[in-house]
């Protein structure tokens, strides 16, 4: 991720779609909860149960973390890595860049299979992209 984000400016009608899209995703998927940030770890929309973890740290804590991941890439001679899954025991990560400016990050349990958070999570970022008008 490239972090080359200058202001970000969502309208109403933005977060409103945001918002219902991973409302939808949060339920269709059964995560504990989802969340859109920054490649500089900036919440910009969440779905799910949060009362128990700290978001906003754990999404300046997930963008370091893809970061890192992107960099190992690039030594290894990858463009990039898209997407990252961290397993365990009983909780796990998805990490999927939408491009170089944003994440989308879904925390799940041992209720969810990994395969579905990540199908849905590929149909949920074409939607994103749409409405963030990425190409």
């Amino acid at each position: 991720m490239k972090n080359n984000l200058a202001t970000i400016t969502l309208t109403d009608a933005q977060i409103e779609n945001l918002e219902k899209m991973l409302n939808d995703f949060y339920r269709q998927t059964n995560v504990v909860w989802t969340m859109l940030i920054t490649s500089s770890g900036h919440l910009l929309v969440q779905r799910g149960f949060t009362r128990t973890f700290d978001v906003l740290t754990i999404a300046a804590l997930t963008c370091n973390i893809f970061n890192s991941t992107m960099e190992l890439a690039h030594i290894i001679g990858e463009k990039n890595f898209s997407e990252l899954l961290q397993e365990g025991e009983r909780k796990s990560l998805y990490y999927m860049a939408l491009d170089d400016n944003y994440l989308l990050v879904s925390l799940f349990d041992d209720r969810t299979i990994p395969g579905v958070v990540r199908v849905a999570s590929e149909e949920l970022s074409k939607n994103i992209k749409k409405i963030l008008r990425i190409v």
